[in-house]
């Protein structure tokens, strides 16, 4: 799995530091650069044509793990951030094409999203049936667009195969795509819902292919199936950003 980036909507801003990185297997040492994942998604990436250079993206691998950090905390809003979105994860995943039209999407699938606020007590991010839940699924990265706002969760794979690129865009009306997230989707061990609006998020974590701990305050965490190197932006909520994947697949 590759990663480029990681937003947070209501600061309008990125990771500003790499706190860690333990890179995973089945990654090519070239993609090893952890600071790639800094910053905003790689301008000219494309809905068909993704960021591939290794400036542009960090691999992450099977059982690896980028945990980066945030200046200010996230916030849980869902009533001022769009579609109750609080950030965006930002992958190199991308439509597949026949002709002009879009079959479908090449991707990294299963990687999970966790949270924490004391980097020691974890919470799952697990989207409501029928929105996209994968941290590199939904939505490839188009770099012109705006990374602070999310494209409607309404919009499934279908919503965008036998149409053509203009047609996709249309439906991301400005976005830069990427899988948004809302902090109120976290979920304890056993399932249930967990009150995270007065914590400030000031940290991520992601994972693929391995199960996670408990969570601290300002944490999220993913975890993946096999996957392609992390190449993802993600607008940071607040804090630390966490992620180790499975490579294996290809964004």
């Amino acid at each position: 799995m590759l990663f480029t980036a990681l937003a947070a909507h209501a600061q309008d801003s990125f990771a500003d530091s790499v706190v860690s990185y333990v890179p995973g297997t089945g990654i090519n040492s070239s993609y090893e650069n952890s600071t790639a994942a800094l910053g905003a998604p790689d301008s000219a990436a494309a809905i068909t044509a993704p960021a591939f250079g290794n400036t542009n993206v960090v691999g992450i691998g099977d059982g690896g793990e980028l945990t980066l950090e945030f200046d200010s905390p996230i916030t849980n809003d869902p009533s001022e951030h769009a579609d109750g979105m609080d950030f965006t994860i930002f992958g190199n995943q991308f439509f597949t094409l026949s002709g002009a039209e879009i079959t479908g999407i090449y991707d990294h699938a299963g990687l999970t999203v966790w949270v924490s606020q004391n980097d020691s007590t974890f919470y799952q991010l697990v989207a409501p049936d029928g929105l996209p839940h994968g941290a590199d699924d939904l939505f490839p990265t188009q770099g012109s667009g705006n990374p602070f706002l999310p494209v409607s969760p309404s919009f499934t794979l279908s919503s965008f195969t036998g149409h053509t690129s203009a047609y996709a865009l249309s439906l991301y009306d400005g976005s830069a795509g990427g899988s948004s997230y809302s902090i109120s989707w976290a979920e304890d061990a056993s399932g249930d819902a967990v009150d995270l609006s007065s914590f400030p998020m000031s940290g991520w974590k992601a994972r693929r292919g391995m199960a996670i701990s408990t969570p601290s305050p300002g944490w999220r965490r993913c975890r993946n199936r096999p996957v392609r190197g992390c190449s993802s932006a993600w607008r940071p909520l607040d804090g630390w950003w966490h992620d180790s994947g499975r490579e294996g697949g290809s964004e």
